[in-house]
């Protein structure tokens, strides 16, 4: 039988600092926020805290925890992370993965699945981004149309009482690191119904074109018909006022001209506001969206896109997994972005579009003004619980793999400080993704403790120089003026056809 230093690989602490990401905040987040303070247009708080947040994220001179082995004394330490919800990779691919264990081991019953993924008119991305009460209504409707196409069928089949389930994610951005907020929607691809008192699944008829046409048709005709009623749209279904925003955004210009160029593809602030973002490829010509291919399950209405060809069998847990791991995903990689040597950014895109356009350039401002509109505002739900799985439903404690285990991925039951379990469960996290397990000593296979949390500063610098590690955080880049690099010319070729710019 294998030992535990034989299945496991030896933990090493990552360096943020030396990543694309890190190194142009840290070194532009002074310059971009003095410019907009100077500006007269302040970002708000709970922007700046992410990007705060994000600087000290990983790095040890933050603090740390001490884990000692206790049968060696072998010990390490590991560095606080930031635990945002913004554009964080490293934290981001952590809920990712806790967030997929949990959903597969601990909440999602042995049935079939179907993702559904809904996008939006552009103008309506920015309503639904700046109004929360208007995206809980339009969530609804999409919600209940996509409800109400399962239990007609169930009935159609016989089936009485029908109850389906959902669980959808919000995610805000598109691979060019742009504001643009759909709907993942993780379905169960079938129907629950009470046989003698018990939850019993009952399967249906695979979904068709014509079921996935009538859906969206149905979400595309209430959506309108609220935005009439609440005077967003004139009876011709054109724009006719500004709509109304939550207060974060009504007293904070700044974020939400960054919202709206980002939906946009366009620049908010600096010498090139107001233009198009730079493409790089071997296309020419601008479009605000990558036209939609239609291909099977898949329809596009008025604006309103519906895509529900993916889905998973009862067994195929791995797939599952896998699936909801692309649907909890973050909004930027590291390894698609690049810092060239004129201290410009260019981000690679996930595919080629359809005009040729490979990357996209920005300067490091335009790029922390792309990351500030990607920021989910304070008390934005990002995971919404329906039918079945709703949290006062009769099905949920009957149906659920383990309804004990509680939001929070508390792996441990003996009582422990929750702070403990919180790092208990990240270690379960390291250990089932990457097969690392800082509970286990690569050295003797014996079980790591928590020592200590190091957080006061002296403490922090005493064990760092002891150990020989950086005690001090790597140095910001002051404020800078009159230095706001502009766009000029590239080695690729580059779009320089005006924009069609959305009705906002």
């Amino acid at each position: 039988m294998a030992s535990t230093t034989d299945t496991l690989l030896r933990y090493s602490p990552r360096s943020p600092d030396s990543t694309p990401c890190y190194t142009i905040i840290q070194h532009h987040l002074a310059t971009f926020l003095a410019d907009r303070a100077a500006e007269g247009r302040p970002l708000p708080k709970y922007v700046i805290d992410e990007f705060e947040a994000f600087l000290r994220c990983g790095i040890h001179a933050h603090g740390f925890l001490r884990v000692r082995c206790a049968s060696c004394g072998e010990e390490m330490i590991v560095a606080f992370a930031c635990r945002k919800r913004g554009f964080c990779p490293s934290c981001a691919a952590k809920r990712k993965a806790a967030t997929a264990a949990h959903l597969v081991d601990n909440v999602l019953p042995l049935v079939p699945y179907r993702q559904f993924v809904v996008s939006f008119p552009i103008p309506l991305r920015y309503w639904i981004h700046t109004n929360k009460r208007l995206f809980a209504r339009v969530h609804d409707i999409v919600i209940k149309e996509i409800h109400q196409h399962y239990c007609e069928t169930a009935v159609g089949q016989g089936i009485p009482d029908p109850a389906p389930g959902t669980i959808s994610f919000t995610q805000r951005w598109g691979s060019a690191a742009n504001l643009n907020p759909h709907l993942h929607i993780l379905s169960i691809d079938g129907v629950y119904q009470r046989w003698e008192g018990k939850p019993r699944f009952r399967n249906l008829p695979d979904i068709t074109d014509a079921n996935v046409a009538g859906i969206l048709e149905s979400i595309s005709r209430r959506v309108v018909v609220y935005l009439r009623r609440k005077g967003y749209l004139d009876q011709d279904g054109e724009v006719v006022e500004n709509p109304d925003a939550d207060a974060m955004f009504k007293e904070h210009d700044s974020i939400a001209q960054a919202t709206a160029c980002s939906i946009a593809g366009k620049i908010a602030f600096g010498p090139n506001a107001g233009k198009c973002v730079t493409r790089i490829g071997s296309g020419f010509g601008y479009g605000e969206e990558v036209p939609l291919v239609k291909g099977r399950l898949c329809a596009s209405m008025n604006g309103f896109s519906l895509h529900a060809a993916t889905k998973t069998n009862t067994h195929a847990r791995d797939r599952l997994t896998g699936l909801i791991e692309y649907i909890a995903r973050g909004p930027l990689s590291n390894e698609r972005l690049e810092v060239t040597p004129d201290g410009n950014v260019k981000l690679r895109l996930k595919s080629k579009w359809s005009d040729g356009t490979t990357h996209l350039r920005f300067t490091p401002s335009e790029f922390l003004e792309k990351l500030a509109a990607l920021i989910p505002p304070p008390r934005a739900h990002l995971v919404r619980w329906a039918g079945v799985f709703a949290p006062n439903s009769s099905y949920r404690k009957d149906i659920t793999l383990k309804p004990h285990i509680k939001k929070g991925f508390q792996f441990i039951e003996d009582g422990s400080d929750p702070k403990l379990v919180k790092n208990h469960s990240w270690s379960k996290m390291l250990a089932r993704v990457f097969k690392v397990d800082v509970t286990k000593c690569v050295n003797c296979g014996g079980e790591m403790a928590i020592v200590a949390a190091v957080t006061e500063r002296r403490a922090i610098t005493r064990y760092l120089e002891h150990v020989g590690i950086a005690a001090h955080a790597p140095p910001r880049g002051p404020p800078r003026t009159g230095d706001e690099s502009r766009q000029g010319e590239f080695d690729f070729v580059v779009s320089s056809h005006p924009s069609t710019t959305a009705a906002i």
